[in-house]
């Protein structure tokens, strides 16, 4: 069954990175005005339904400032995708206080300031469809990425119990993990560590659009009967050796 986004309004944050952008073009190709936000207005995608709305998701109300501005602008939203997070890599001993803060603030408090801003406009019109970039160091932690990698665990966990609090008001909530995706990411990841390509079952790395297709996924309604759930998108994992 082919999805269909035509008609809805999707906002997705972290636009400027590989992921995030890479859903926005896929959800507008597939008929969604997508709201594309990010610090970085001058990285934003763009395109005849791509939106762009600058955000910084640290900033305190600034979440739901820019969620009431979508719905007085365009009169709903129907979905919302959270894609941020911070290239900060390192052997644990060298990451202080204020690296492990960045990234808590960023992708952890972020992600929760965009959910809260958003939940209360999807609980009035009875659905809607959260979809949160978590990460596979969520459940097999990067020695040099381990700040991202808690945050992803806690991330995991919010989504579970924010799909059983919320399902019942019409709104599913998940979660897609990437393992290896081609990005400046990754590349940077590969730096901090051994400079090693992971190895998975399936050869990789994999593609930004591999993500975006499962973000869509999630978002459409043939996940109708989806919610809580943590969808893996790693080339099936580690490779045994």
């Amino acid at each position: 069954m082919p999805r269909n986004f035509q008609g809805k309004v999707i906002w997705i944050t972290g636009a400027s990175g590989a992921l995030g952008r890479a859903s926005a073009e896929t959800l507008a190709a597939e008929g969604a005005t997508v709201i594309a936000s990010s610090r970085r207005r001058e990285a934003l995608p763009e395109g005849e339904r791509i939106i762009p709305l600058p955000l910084d998701v640290t900033a305190t109300g600034a979440a739901e400032e820019a969620a009431r501005e979508i719905v007085s602008r365009f009169g709903r939203l129907d979905g919302l995708v959270t894609s941020t997070a911070l290239p900060i890599f390192g052997d644990f001993l060298s990451l202080d206080d204020a690296a492990w803060q960045a990234v808590i603030d960023a992708k952890l408090l972020g992600t929760v300031r965009l959910v809260r801003a958003a939940l209360p406009h999807f609980i009035s019109a009875g659905r809607g469809s959260i979809v949160v970039l978590s990460g596979r160091g969520g459940l097999e932690p990067s020695p040099q990425h381990l700040p991202g990698s808690s945050v992803n665990a806690a991330l995991i966990l919010l989504v579970r119990g924010l799909g059983a609090v919320y399902g019942p008001k019409g709104v599913r909530i998940n979660a897609v993990s990437p393992g290896p995706i081609k990005s400046p990411r990754l590349d940077a990841l590969n730096a901090a560590g051994t400079g090693q390509p992971p190895q998975t079952p399936i050869p990789g790395p994999g593609l930004p659009t591999d993500v975006a297709d499962a973000v869509a996924f999630l978002l459409s309604d043939e996940a109708r009967f989806i919610t809580g759930a943590n969808l893996l998108v790693d080339g099936g994992g580690r490779a045994l050796s």
